[in-house]
């Protein structure tokens, strides 16, 4: 038996199947999209605890010697470029990522530039010495 119209068949899997390929392209997305910013979120976290880590360290450093320092004083405070791309600081890995600390000499302020792939976090503290005080602690 012959259909009174010739080819419907044929344009109806071709309208299902431009749906079916749609919506996987959208699910394909959407699980990209996820894996992202999942691991981004799981970057920045880890180069928060590396700048931790960092802080740490400066800490004893400023501890033992409380003239120590890594830098020449530099202009603001809160130079971020500067942390991260130029500061000479005092560089250390750990667990797959790196943490740099600066101290500008003369400053009261300590910085730590954590990163891990493409995730930087940048944690400075404020600190009196003798005996060593932390006054305040933030994130750049």
């Amino acid at each position: 038996m012959a259909s009174k119209h010739p080819g419907y068949a044929l344009i109806m899997i071709i309208i299902i199947s431009s749906l079916l390929l749609t919506l996987a392209g959208l699910f394909t997305k959407l699980v990209y999209n996820s894996l992202a910013g999942g691991n981004a979120v799981y970057l920045s976290a880890q180069a928060f605890y590396l700048a931790e880590a960092g802080i740490e360290k400066g800490k004893a450093e400023l501890a033992n010697n409380s003239n120590w320092y890594t830098d020449l004083p530099h202009g603001t405070e809160d130079d971020s470029d500067w942390l991260i791309n130029s500061a000479i600081g005092q560089t250390n890995n750990l667990g797959g990522g790196t943490f740099k600390i600066i101290r500008e000499q003369g400053k009261m302020l300590l910085c730590a530039v954590g990163s891990k792939g493409k995730g930087v976090c940048i944690q400075k503290v404020k600190f009196s010495i003798a005996p060593l005080r932390i006054l305040n602690w933030g994130k750049i």
